[in-house]
């Protein structure tokens, strides 16, 4: 199972972290050639140097959690990443309470806190 530990959205564009993906070309290609032959994802670019999975879509046929559910069901999530079915509305908006959003607040917090560092 590949664990993600970055994520972040808007409308028609998701980026997120596949650790695997870091530092293999094939594995990248596998996410890249896996996810652009969904329904609604019109592009999906993994790269190997970074492990980050640029994902569009089209918002009017698939939502954020829709392509999250994709990336969980196809291995690229774990069951703990993807709590609720509704992650993310269309708006990119978390609903509800999640770990998403604790996810999301730990994050930004690190970012803060290495930027006052350096």
């Amino acid at each position: 199972m590949i664990g993600a530990a970055y994520f972040h959205g808007i409308d028609g564009r998701m980026r997120i972290h596949v650790v695997e993906a870091k530092g293999s070309r094939a594995k990248a290609r596998e996410i890249a050639d896996r996810l652009g032959c969904c329904y609604g994802i019109t592009r999906a670019d993994a790269n190997p140097v970074t492990g980050n999975v640029l994902i569009a879509y089209d918002s009017n046929r698939v939502s954020q959690g829709d392509v999250l559910r994709k990336l969980r069901e196809m291995g690229y999530l774990g069951e703990q990443e993807l709590v609720e079915p509704n992650v993310l509305n269309m708006t990119g908006k978390a609903s509800g309470n999640s770990e998403w959003g604790m996810v999301l607040a730990r994050t930004a917090l690190e970012v803060a806190l290495t930027a006052l560092i350096l």
